[in-house]
């Protein structure tokens, strides 16, 4: 039974295909619109100015225009870096896989936490939620997820709880956003507010998210498989060439870290990283050349499936934009905030921007569309500019790995193997949870005169 139900899930493919064609039909139907854009340099965005919508010549997109979309997507913009950023890491992985490093490290997990294996999860999450709050670098959710994979397959967990302990744990620090560069830095710098100033609230929040999140993963997950009285004198030991491995392997995602955190590092430099890493732990574990040329091919490979989906889910985008109808969308969420009664009106703006989300998956680019949108708003219906941020913020953190368009998921997807409706069954229930938290938060913004 349980095979004939994973039959009819629809392939993500499937989804993403149905996806487009819904997009190409509603921009015969949405009136074409947009925003005038200026370039911001206190902010180093570019972003729309307030009051500047206004309807414009309506050019839908036809049902034949989608394959040319389709491969447009996957040959310009920053989809094709983030596709082989992909198959690099997918080829350095399979070698460091191989190698055996990953298991002996694992072995020493399972030792480790072999009588609180409850422990794993949250502190997976409190850790990973550092990265996301510090430097909002959602990109250690793709880099890790291998490990955390191993480690709670380790444990005996399935692949869903190691996926979710690192993404989840990311994108937790990430929405509670304490110094987050990428969204409350940004939002700020466009609202004129002190950088990061209004940090208390957010540090209330922070542990709000990481032990709902610990929470449901543990709850999700289940007790693990494996029994606490099963013997490990047989698990493999580190040896020698597996330590330096794993010495490379810490070593790049140090380097990852700070050239992302101090460097202004994008997806060229982290990829180049993982092609020499690929090539130098193979090197360590006593690979042949051939050997590491195949294993890099293998694990790309695995990884082609995970790439198309990128190049989909950005099509998606672009026909949202070739279309004339991003901005109307924009547009009419925030004349639905304004509409709203006076007690509901900071909860809108929490609401609009979690929908807005699922459109513009990328933080610094939402707050670089809905900033210079809510700002005036605010000020007009005497809201705090602190409290918009903050409903920006939410907005944009808690309902980001939803969006079939994201490139932080359908990254991770592509590595876990796990499909696109598996994860919806498995994330949408603590999206109830955390709204529910994010309206929590923004009812006490308002209170307290955040």
């Amino acid at each position: 039974m349980r095979e004939v139900k994973e039959r009819r899930t629809p392939h993500v493919f499937v989804i993403l295909a149905a996806l487009l064609l819904l997009a190409a039909a509603l921009t015969w139907l949405i009136p074409a619109g947009s925003y005038e854009r200026v370039f911001n340099e206190t902010a180093g965005q570019t972003v729309v100015v307030p009051g500047s919508f206004a309807h414009t010549e309506a050019s839908p997109v036809a049902l034949w225009q989608l394959p040319r979309l389709f491969f447009e997507a996957l040959s310009t913009g920053t989809a094709p870096q983030l596709m082989f950023f992909v198959f690099l890491l997918g080829g350095a992985f399979e070698v460091i896989l191989e190698s055996g490093a990953v298991a002996a490290l694992c072995a020493w997990v399972v030792r480790s936490f072999r009588r609180r294996r409850q422990w794993l999860i949250p502190a997976f999450v409190g850790v990973f939620s550092v990265f996301g709050f510090t430097m909002g670098l959602t990109t250690a959710s793709i880099v890790f997820l291998p490990l955390g994979m191993e480690a709670a397959k380790s444990l005996g967990y399935d692949e869903k709880a190691g996926m979710a302990m690192v993404m989840l744990g990311t994108n937790a620090g990430f929405a509670a956003g304490i110094y987050n560069p990428f969204s409350v830095g940004v939002a700020q710098t466009i609202a004129e507010l002190p950088p990061y100033s209004g940090a208390w609230l957010r540090w209330l929040l922070l542990p709000a998210l990481v032990v709902s999140t610990s929470a449901y993963i543990l709850r999700r997950a289940g007790k693990p498989v494996l029994s606490t009285e099963e013997p490990l004198t047989k698990t493999p030991s580190l040896t020698p060439r597996q330590g330096t491995v794993l010495l490379l392997l810490l070593g790049a995602l140090g380097w990852v870290v700070y050239g992302v955190g101090t460097q202004g590092w994008r997806v060229p430099e982290i990829a180049a990283v993982f092609l020499v890493l690929g090539i130098l732990c193979g090197a360590a574990a006593g690979f042949s050349a051939n050997r590491i040329c195949t294993l890099q091919i293998a694990g790309c490979k695995k990884m082609v499936s995970g790439a198309l989906t990128i190049g989909l889910a950005a099509a998606l985008r672009l026909v949202l934009v070739q279309g004339g109808i991003l901005d109307s969308v924009v547009h009419g969420l925030i004349c639905l905030v304004e509409a709203l009664p006076a007690w509901g009106q900071l909860l809108g703006m929490f609401y609009a921007n979690a929908l807005l989300d699922l459109l513009i998956t990328s933080g610094s680019g939402h707050a670089a569309v809905a900033m210079p949108l809510m700002v005036p708003l605010a000020d007009a219906l005497c809201l705090s500019r602190q409290s918009a941020v903050l409903a920006f913020q939410l907005g944009d953190g808690l309902v980001n790995l939803t969006s079939p368009i994201s490139n932080t998921l359908v990254s991770c997807l592509a590595l876990s193997g796990v499909s696109y409706p598996r994860w919806l069954r498995y994330f949408l229930p603590l999206v109830g949870i955390y709204l529910a938290i994010g309206t929590a938060f923004m009812l006490l913004a308002g209170a307290v005169g955040y």
